[in-house]
């Protein structure tokens, strides 16, 4: 049996001044998350880091999903998609230029993944590397049968438009899937 090897990062210690009410709601808030306080402060940095620093910069707003979906439902399938595949042309491209410094495959999927998902709360990512060049990309969520129309244009655009690659897409009215070969 061979000997499981842990990767870990290195960490620098530094000291922080809260106020009492911030320091309770990070107690109580990692209390119930069942994690340490200091995990839950990387946590919070790290979105901050990857994530929270640009929102102004790339103009995002934070929206409520029924609003999202009400949005979605007033129009037909096709205009959704359409809508999805125009903004996919220069959104996805100028987001990840302006976020990552570059177009690059790996620079994409981190968009979906990060932006997209993790931080932006349109869905779960997830990936599975099915051959040693390609990986299937899987994102769920809870816009309905309009919302993978969106984002299947939206994506679909992206990424032809971002990294020359024309993607096959499967919707579900829940999920999209998608396959991406290295480049």
């Amino acid at each position: 049996m061979s000997p499981t090897v842990i990767e870990s990062k290195s960490t620098v210690t530094r000291s922080f001044r809260l106020s009492p009410e911030i320091l309770s709601t990070l107690d109580e808030e990692a209390e119930r998350m069942g994690i340490s306080v200091n995990a839950l402060v990387g946590t919070i940095l790290q979105r901050y880091s990857d994530f929270t620093r640009y929102l102004s910069k790339i103009d995002m707003v934070v929206v409520n999903r029924e609003f999202l979906t009400t949005l979605l439902e007033s129009n037909d399938e096709e205009t959704v998609h359409r809508l999805g595949m125009k903004l996919g042309e220069t959104v996805l491209v100028d987001t990840v230029i302006f976020w990552r410094k570059e177009i690059t495959q790996k620079a994409v999927l981190d968009y979906i993944e990060k932006v997209i998902c993790r931080y932006g709360h349109f869905g779960t990512y997830d990936e599975k590397q099915i051959s040693q060049t390609t990986k299937t990309i899987v994102i769920r969520h809870r816009l309905g049968r309009k919302g993978s129309r969106f984002l299947e244009g939206y994506l679909r655009s992206g990424i032809k438009h971002s990294i020359g690659y024309d993607a096959t897409f499967e919707a579900t009215d829940s999920s999209i899937k998608f396959d991406m070969r290295d480049q």
